[in-house]
């Protein structure tokens, strides 16, 4: 359960509070190397949801929640096989499903099975499955976690909207040369959501044990309202419960 409160969100799991800054505008740490912060700039005004996701109570009376790390809009990536990701709170050996399907197309673009996937932010690469995304074109991928193979109206279904787009010219000029650990921010800034959470994902992925790297993506994630995802991420940086970053500047 997410409640706001002021410029903050309180998580409280277990009887644990977590506090986590909505935005971060100074880094978490002073090497030259590690990221800073980066605060998502939606490139259009927002207009209907299209973000679900999905919830259901399984074992042991737990919930489990399914997110697709995605904005509420639609977001935008500048790659023709960008990497999708999606959260899960708990390991389970459920069959699931991954789909993308065209807007106005009936026909999936994509569908890929899975079985036993665990707790954690998960990863899907397009190019593993020969898919090439059209600029200009809407596409809404989901991840369905199958309970009855035989009543598959009882699936626990999160999707998202995805868009290819042109890089800018002003895109192009800043990505030029700069360093991995500056792509999450530069990519964030401009918009282009997808391409930034594959940026940053791709850094906690070569230093896994790097706590900072985590809290930055928990931050990222709260900025749209990925509470579940990110409330795992500063859990894994904090085991204590207890949240280092930085509050949210004015």
């Amino acid at each position: 359960m997410a409640v706001r409160v002021n410029r903050l969100n309180w998580v409280v799991i277990g009887g644990v509070s977590i506090c986590i800054g909505l935005v971060a505008h100074a880094a978490l740490m002073t090497e030259d190397s590690m990221p800073k912060a980066p605060v998502y700039r939606p490139p259009e005004a927002r207009g209907l949801r299209r973000r679900v996701d999905g919830h259901v109570r399984g074992i042991d009376d737990a919930i489990l929640t399914l997110t697709v790390l995605a904005p509420e809009d639609v977001g935008w990536t500048t790659k023709a096989q960008p990497s999708l990701y999606w959260f899960q709170s708990k390991s389970v050996s459920n069959e699931f499903e991954l789909t993308i399907t065209q807007k106005g197309v009936v026909k999936p673009l994509m569908e890929a099975k899975l079985v036993g996937v665990t707790e954690g932010i998960q990863r899907l690469r397009l190019s593993d499955y020969d898919i090439t995304l059209t600029e200009g074109v809407e596409y809404r991928w989901s991840v369905a976690m199958v309970v009855d193979d035989q009543h598959r109206s009882s699936d626990v279904v999160a999707s998202g909207a995805i868009m290819r787009v042109k890089p800018s010219s002003a895109l192009l000029a800043r990505l030029k040369g700069a360093p991995a650990s500056e792509l999450p921010t530069i990519y964030a800034q401009e918009g282009i959501w997808y391409d930034s959470m594959e940026a940053l994902s791709q850094l906690v992925a070569t230093r896994p044990q790097d706590v900072k790297l985590r809290e930055l993506r928990a931050i990222y994630l709260n900025q749209v309202g990925l509470y579940d995802a990110a409330m795992h991420e500063m859990l894994l940086a904090n085991p204590s419960g207890i949240s280092n970053a930085p509050a949210a500047q004015p």
